[in-house]
């Protein structure tokens, strides 16, 4: 099993490091070694260089700052690379995502990994540039950690407690399910299946009253629980009686991630939506929304996968 870990040399690169380990310690063991490839890209030279020399100097600080970087996730790795062969990569490529895509499908890696941007809340996944755009075209299951991520304290090694899976009532989303549910089998981990939806306190105009908004909140959780116990009857024995079933409402999308209740390690997993290209990660509306609100690290797996 091979773990791509895109390592931001200009941000924190530590959050990305503990997820691919935790997804190394966590996703089922193929044959051979467990291989986590640290990857580094930076940006090429001018084709021009200037008289001044200022592309030179940039490239040289731009090297260093890449060595610092290895430097740091080799000595943040230490014993957490346990049972794992570390690879380090530098790729000189102008596009940070294409280069990285590239690499994961060339390493036939089971997952990406990426960090949060440094520009958002502390414990939140914060979508900059690199992952918003392998949200949409990642080849293979991409996972993103959230700002400053770590794994729960004295248990750097520890897979995944449980894993939730986010369902919105679509065939599609009950693919995911699936999905998650054979994993956690094969890896003897809680599985959640849970149902994210918001209310919008604008949705009708203020003579109309709240009552309205409230009925349409019931309704819809109504048709998710109803959804989810058809989901597990169709199941059958894949989804088990101590599968907890979870429907979340709330005025935003924070309020309703945060009201489930998460424990250390976990991990939330989506499915792709239906409109992407089938061997490509690609993310709806919503489920973009609830990935840019998660509190815990998240797993979106292509849809060819599912």
């Amino acid at each position: 099993m091979t773990i791509v870990v895109g390592a931001n040399p200009f941000g924190d690169l530590h959050g990305a490091i503990d997820l691919g380990v935790t997804l190394a310690h966590t996703l089922p063991e193929a044959t051979g070694a467990n291989v986590l490839v640290v990857a580094t890209v930076i940006p090429p030279g001018w084709t021009v260089p200037s008289m001044a020399r200022v592309d030179g100097e940039l490239q040289d600080w731009v090297q260093a700052r890449a060595d610092e970087a290895e430097a740091a996730a080799l000595a943040f790795l230490g014993e957490r690379a346990q049972g794992l062969t570390v690879e380090f990569v530098r790729l000189s490529e102008r596009s940070t995502p294409r280069a990285l895509a590239a690499l994961a499908e060339e390493r036939d890696a089971t997952a990406l990994v990426l960090g949060s941007s440094p520009d958002g809340p502390q414990g939140r996944v914060v979508v900059g540039s690199t992952a918003d755009y392998l949200l949409h075209s990642s080849p293979v299951p991409l996972a993103v950690a959230p700002r400053s991520y770590r794994c729960a304290p004295g248990t750097p090694d520890v897979a995944a407690r449980r894993l939730t899976c986010s369902f919105s009532g679509s065939s599609l989303a009950g693919s995911a399910v699936r999905w998650a549910a054979r994993l956690t089998r094969e890896i003897d981990v809680q599985l959640r299946v849970a149902s994210f939806g918001v209310r919008s306190a604008t949705m009708y105009p203020p003579e109309i009253g709240t009552d309205i908004e409230s009925e349409v909140t019931e309704q819809w959780r109504a048709q998710m629980a109803e959804a989810q116990s058809a989901l597990r009857s169709s199941m059958g024995d894949l989804l088990d009686d101590d599968v907890e079933l979870v429907v979340a409402s709330g005025a935003s999308w924070w309020e309703t991630l945060s009201s489930v209740g998460w424990l250390p390690n976990e991990l939330l997993v989506l499915g792709s939506s239906s409109a992407g290209a089938l061997r490509r990660v690609f993310l709806g509306t919503n489920a973009t929304k609830i990935i840019r609100h998660s509190p815990v690290p998240v797993l979106v797996v292509p849809r060819d996968e599912l």
